[in-house]
């Protein structure tokens, strides 16, 4: 399998694109000034504890607290053949007030604050350092026995007492002095975080996660990476003098791009991105795939659409399908879906045709860094699988919620709009004694209220008994309207003769500013009426 590493440095934001045999498979992004914190180390002070679910809400001085469980507390039993089996409750661990040294997990969501624990870890290259767990591990997918053996004495041989490692896959078959190396560096990160927790108020980031250059580097440049392309002079100097771990055909496959046109829109990422931020993907065969969010999952669904190739409707079925799982494992990782994802296949009755869909879909996500989940069809004929959140989706990073609908996708209908603002009016005719109502709304709605030749206006006035003003606001989005009685000189009360002269002219400057508000509103609505019958004409 061939690999290629893309990495778009930009003004305002860094990207990486990770290509396997020609086909994007992952992208990761960095935005200037973002609240991108996974792996950031901050001293925070605990606001809140909740017995009933054994966490704690911790202010780390971003805008939502950061939740930590029961699970993620730093375990003070003194036992050590208890401290795997037995943990106090938070509340005896951690009071309201304390300050604690936690790292982020997970992004906060738009609803929810960042995950965070007590178990501190570095990663670099080969290794990753847990200062305060004694452990040493070795990552599964080292296979060979005498090899995990071997990492495995390495490790108590060259960590610090008290302290943990945990080889990772790029650290198979290399020398002990490599990885002593490696593990210096990560001690003298912790050294620095200690030192600086010590002198630091609370709510104050002691550590962050190295730049994406620098990262993307770290974490997937290896031997199997044909050539790694960076279009920055600047982070091409730095991954080459900084990364120090980077082996002679690492370094010889790294390239500086030099040409005019644009990395991404010359390897036709951009397409690629724009095709993972929109909800329907067609498929080559003609079906199609809708990908929709609720609070509590993803959805996905897949149609046949204008396909109907097959002998039959099994085999037709069966080959959108197939066609469908390596699109939709291929679309997760590169939107980056996580939590609990379902997916609504097309029926199939064959249990062969959805074992091999089943593993089609398990196979597309083979190298994914984030663990997906994957259950056997339901009784429903869905699939229900889960994903680790280690970072944002491709959609919260690139688009906001739209301020008109606020994420429904829906708007009220134009006539709905119409009748609300009828009801409206009615109502505040009621409540007033005005002899006219201001309506601002969208031009749409209005025009939709006046009806032909102006016969719905009239009937609205004869019903309310007031003269009605319609007034276009331009900027206002089609759901906003604001009806609003009109107080007029003639309705207000005169001023006594015992009053003051200062009292009459405060009331008389009043009601002429009513009287300018009440001619401006009168011109522009006889100048939207010139302007209609100008059109007509």
């Amino acid at each position: 399998m061939s690999r290629k590493i893309l990495l778009n440095i930009g003004t305002y934001e860094s990207r990486a694109a990770i290509i396997e045999d020609g086909v994007l498979v992952e992208l990761l992004y960095e935005i200037l000034d973002s609240e991108k914190i996974v792996g950031c180390i901050y001293k925070g002070r605990v606001a809140n504890i909740v017995k009933g679910t054994q966490s704690a809400f911790v202010d780390i001085g971003i805008h939502k607290d950061a939740y930590l469980t029961q699970t993620g507390v730093e375990n003070y039993n003194n036992d050590d053949d208890l401290k795997d089996i037995f943990r106090s409750p938070i509340q005896d661990t951690l009071k309201v007030g304390q300050n604690v040294i936690l790292q982020i997990l997970k992004e906060p969501t738009p609803t929810k604050g960042p995950r965070s624990t007590m178990t501190l870890s570095f990663t670099g290259r080969y290794l990753v350092f847990m200062p305060k767990v004694d452990h040493i591990g070795v990552s599964k997918r080292i296979l060979h026995d005498r090899e995990r053996e071997r990492l495995r004495n390495i490790g108590r041989r060259i960590a610090p007492k008290g302290t943990g490692v945990v080889f990772r896959t790029a650290s198979e078959g290399l020398e002990e002095s490599l990885l002593k190396a490696d593990l210096d560096l990560l001690i003298k990160m912790w050294k620095k975080v200690e030192d600086k927790s010590r002198h630091s108020p609370p709510k104050t980031m002691l550590h962050r996660d190295m730049p994406l250059p620098m990262k993307v580097a770290r974490d997937f440049f290896d031997d199997s990476v044909d050539e790694m392309i960076v279009d920055s002079e600047e982070a091409y100097k730095s991954i080459l003098e900084d990364c120090d771990f980077l082996s002679p055909l690492q370094r010889a496959s790294l390239e500086l791009y030099r040409e005019s046109e644009p990395l991404f829109t010359r390897f036709g990422i951009e397409k690629e991105i724009d095709q993972a931020l929109s909800r329907k993907i067609w498929l080559d065969s003609g079906g199609y795939i809708f990908f929709d969010k609720t609070e509590a999952m993803h959805c996905i669904d897949v149609n046949s659409g204008r396909f109907s190739g097959g002998a039959d409707l099994e085999e037709t079925v069966f080959r959108v399908n197939l066609e469908a799982a390596e699109v939709i494992a291929r679309q997760i990782r590169l939107r980056n879906l996580s939590g609990m994802i379902i997916i609504d296949f097309i029926d199939m009755e064959s249990r062969e045709h959805r074992s091999r869909v089943l593993k089609t879909l398990k196979d597309g996500f083979k190298g994914d860094r984030n663990k997906p989940n994957i259950l056997d069809f339901s009784e429903l004929g869905l699939i229900q699988m889960t994903r680790r959140r280690t970072s944002a989706s491709l959609v919260e990073i690139r688009k906001d919620v739209c301020p008109c609908c606020e994420g429904s996708g829906r708007v009220f209908s134009n006539l709905t709009l119409v009748n609300r603002i009828k009801n409206q009016a009615i109502e505040e005719a009621r409540r007033y004694q005005t002899g006219k109502i201001v309506i601002n709304a969208h031009k749409t709605v209005l025009d939709l209220l006046r009806g032909k030749d102006n016969q719905g206006l009239k009937e609205l006035e004869q019903r309310t008994g007031r003269r009605l003003i319609l007034k276009t606001v331009n900027g206002l989005d089609v759901e906003t309207f604001k009806v609003e009685p009109l107080l007029e000189q003639s309705r207000r009360k005169k001023p006594d003769e015992s009053g003051t002269h200062a009292e009459n002219a405060d009331l008389e400057a009043e009601n002429s500013d009513i009287e300018a508000v009440d001619e401006q509103i009168v011109e522009e609505q006889n100048s939207d009426e010139n302007v209609e019958i100008e059109q007509e004409d």
